[in-house]
């Protein structure tokens, strides 16, 4: 099988997604059966951060996911082409397979530009996702919602569950390590962790908001406890929080106590998870979850939400929280802090459960898929 892997997002975002696609072509290139064709743009398509800036990067892309991305598909004759992160080509002379990870775009379309929505996600994304000959979901969760809401041919649609990098697993924390955490003003297991982009749907602010309840009412038990926020803002500016989320916390006088660590390098991300307290990912919407996974692989105990994916990917390893009660979050944390038999629990569950989210089972079923659209 000839396979052409779209990779042009590769260079415009440092998301989940980008480490999903990075795993997955490393894999691939492993399979004897397979032959890999890496499809990315000449050109850069960031064309800078202002409007005009945004109109001619969507201008760019656009003419590399559905111009000339299907002109390479046909001079290299490829079988099938895959694009891992929705964008997706309306025609092609091969078959075509998507990875459509979630359907927050229609779930929470409240975040979203209703011009982009309805001129650009409409007409070009979604339609083109619809018209896709395979289309693979991350979660069992994320297959029914974007069947439902994108209004897509079950038969069409297949779920797979994502892996875990072995950075993560193998992970041994040294001295230099923890003194990655020591230039960010975090101590090894003195710090909650959280990673994700500031978008309205990661729920970051009533994690701030639960972080203050539960820091006082345990203000002596947990004076050094920290909370450590991994990310950057979002692509998009009716999603985006990041500025409400330095007001929240200058509100709650929260500047020694919660840190945000910005972008951290996948090399570094490893470190920050190992020497976590514990993982707290109260999400209100996700297709898949990697963090959970991620929190599973480096044994530290994890907090999620009992909605969306979340409890799939979690099963019996997680402390499930609701999303939207600050109350609830703050009282779980309290748990996760300091009830030990609790943590060793679930971090033992954990151990167990991320044997079944590898990289290599996901890379085996989604190959077959593909081949099975080639018969």
């Amino acid at each position: 099988m000839k396979l052409a892997v779209d990779t042009h997002h590769l260079f415009l975002e440092h998301a989940g997604t980008k480490r999903v696609t990075i795993n997955l072509l490393e894999e691939f290139k492993q399979m004897p059966h397979v032959q890999l064709k890496e499809l990315k743009p000449s050109y850069s398509l960031f064309r800078g951060t202002g409007l005009l800036g945004k109109i001619m990067g969507h201008a760019f892309r656009f003419f590399w996911v559905h111009i000339h991305l299907p002109v390479l598909c046909f001079t290299h004759k490829v079988d099938i082409l895959l694009s891992p992160e929705f964008n997706t080509p309306m025609f092609t002379s091969c078959k075509r397979a998507v990875i459509a990870h979630d359907a927050h775009m229609r779930a929470q379309k409240e975040y979203t530009s209703s011009v982009w929505f309805y001129a650009y996600y409409i007409p070009f994304i979604e339609w083109a996702i619809r018209r896709a000959d395979l289309i693979l979901t991350v979660s069992n969760f994320a297959k029914q919602q974007t069947v439902e809401l994108m209004r897509l041919d079950e038969r069409k649609v297949e779920a797979v569950h994502l892996g875990v990098g072995q950075n993560f697993i193998n992970h041994q924390s040294t001295p230099a390590h923890q003194k990655e955490l020591y230039q960010q003003g975090l101590d090894f297991q003195n710090y909650i962790l959280f990673v994700g982009t500031f978008e309205a749907r990661k729920n970051i602010e009533r994690l701030i908001e639960a972080f203050a309840i539960f820091k006082k009412k345990n203000e002596v038990k947990a004076a050094e406890l920290k909370l450590a926020i991994i990310g950057k803002a979002a692509s998009g500016k009716f999603s985006d929080r990041s500025m409400q989320i330095d007001l929240l916390i200058q509100k709650l006088n929260l500047e020694k106590e919660v840190v945000l660590c910005g972008f951290i390098s996948d090399a570094a991300l490893p470190h920050f998870y190992k020497g976590a307290r514990l993982l707290a990912f109260p999400s209100l919407h996700e297709g898949f979850g990697l963090p959970i996974i991620e929190g599973f692989a480096s044994q530290v105990p994890v907090l999620t939400s009992d909605t969306c994916s979340m409890p799939e990917v979690g099963g019996n390893a997680v402390l499930l929280v609701d999303p939207y009660q600050v109350q609830d979050i703050a009282d779980k944390l309290e748990r996760l802090v300091f009830d030990l038999p609790l943590r060793e629990q679930l971090i033992s569950n954990g151990k167990q459960r991320v044997e079944m989210f590898t990289w290599k089972t996901c890379a085996d079923k989604m190959v077959a898929h593909l081949s099975s659209v080639l018969k």
